[in-house]
């Protein structure tokens, strides 16, 4: 499979590798929102926009769900999707 760039992160876009980077995205997020009052956060993004891909589960949802409900205030209704980017092999 053709790495996939998706450009780079601006001020209101932010990119992890992977959930296990949830609490460096929950400080990302919490300063996007303070500073535009609204924004984008991609798991399975690197830094320079090459997609890496993130395993998705209910687990993987339930635990970003959790993490934004119990990290940001006040308290917001994120939309929560799965997004596909290139081709699976």
């Amino acid at each position: 499979m053709a790495l996939v760039n998706i450009g780079s992160e601006t001020e209101q876009i932010e990119y992890k590798k992977s959930i296990g980077e949830l609490k460096e995205a929950m400080f990302s997020i919490a300063a996007i929102l303070n500073k535009h009052q609204k924004g984008e956060l991609y798991f399975g993004v690197k830094n320079d926009g090459t997609v890496i891909g993130q395993e998705i589960n209910d687990e993987s949802l339930r635990k970003v769900s959790q993490a934004i409900g119990n990290h940001i205030e006040p308290a917001i209704y994120p939309e929560i999707k799965i997004q596909q980017f290139g081709d699976i092999d």
